[in-house]
């Protein structure tokens, strides 16, 4: 099993030991990774070092260096060349134009979202047992809010417009997110004070966990994109930016219901106090306590393995032209990749 070496302390170093990567930190005990256990490095810290020779180390072992950004902001990475397809990306470049590839792909994508979001409500509906009036009458109307949105989707493309397409599909996303945050708000505790979901700059707790938990996730689709010979700046929802790996937004969409938001609002609700500084920064302890949380999540679900299972799946898409099937997550908390 890889590993994944978190730098998420000022002072942390990390150097090259032999074939290890050796973390180092005055008055912490060593630690020291053999490379062949190494997936990559995520670095959250400032304050941080890393050697010449580490990063040549991780280079030859094709082990990315992902930088994740303050509070909202962008992902930086220093990754090897995984792997060369030019066919396979000179595709990617045709594809994100062709309206029907662009539909075909997309609604996987956002649908994907909207559903695993819906499956995620009904999943801590039934894992808290949560039966009152209340709640079950605002549980009917989102279902009928997303049904509406899917059933829409189904319809096939009614536009040419690649522009235009994308943003009906971020005005339907947009909805389900308004419905879906506010039934998420009803299963947060109160003295957690949620103001409802905020990206950048957010202050509070279970936004500040949310945004990094995002960040850890985003790093892991960038890695699985970089194997496959995707690039990761020619994207079909998002629109593509200069600078911007806008594919790993794409693909991150499916996965932030139970690969993230189930955690964080998991630990909420079994009374988890988490603190943020002035900026919102999440304390050390919460940190490594939300990682370890995640790890042990994807661990069980077998993220590595499902992420690898959609990438494929949308090479095929680009090559193939064939639909994008997402990932689903059920209520009763299983997951299945697209390809089940």
């Amino acid at each position: 099993m890889s590993a994944t070496i978190y730098m998420e302390t000022f002072g942390l170093s990390l150097r090259k030991n032999g074939n290890c990567l050796a973390v180092r930190k005055e008055g912490e005990k060593n630690r020291d990774f053999p490379v062949c256990n190494v997936g990559s490095v995520v670095v959250s810290a400032d304050g941080v070092s890393i050697s010449g020779g580490a990063v040549r180390l991780c280079q030859e072992n094709s082990i990315p260096i992902f930088f994740l950004p303050k509070n909202g902001g962008r992902t930086s990475v220093l990754a090897p060349v995984e792997s060369l397809r030019p066919e396979l990306q000179a595709g990617q470049i045709r594809a994100q134009e062709d309206p029907e590839c662009v539909f075909a792909i997309v609604s996987g994508f956002v649908q994907g979202k909207i559903g695993n979001q819906l499956s995620l409500v009904k999943y801590f509906r039934n894992s808290r047992k949560m039966r009152n009036g209340d709640f079950s009458e605002m549980l009917e109307n989102y279902g009928h809010t997303v049904r509406q949105i899917l059933d829409g989707m189904k319809k096939g493309p009614d536009t040419t417009d690649v522009s235009l397409m994308r943003g009906r599909f971020f005005s339907a996303e947009g909805r389900a997110a308004t419905a879906y945050w506010q039934m998420i708000s009803t299963l947060i505790p109160e003295e957690a004070e949620f103001p409802g979901r905020k990206h950048k700059g957010a202050k509070d707790a279970v936004n500040s966990m949310l945004n990094y938990a995002y960040a850890i996730l985003g790093a892991r689709v960038h890695q699985a994109i970089l194997q496959a010979g995707l690039s990761t700046y020619f994207s079909f929802l998002h629109s593509p930016q200069p600078g911007r790996a806008s594919l790993v937004y794409d693909l991150i969409e499916e996965f932030r219901p139970w690969a993230a938001d189930r955690v964080v609002v998991g630990m909420m609700g079994k009374g988890r106090k988490v603190e943020t500084d002035e900026k919102g920064k999440l304390k050390i302890e919460d940190r490594r306590f939300l990682i370890e949380s995640l790890e042990k999540r994807w661990e069980k679900d077998g993220l590595r393995k499902l992420l690898k299972q959609q990438v494929k799946m949308l090479c095929r898409a680009i090559e193939e032209k064939e639909s994008y099937v997402p990932v689903r997550f059920l209520s009763s908390g299983a997951v299945k990749s697209g390809t089940s």
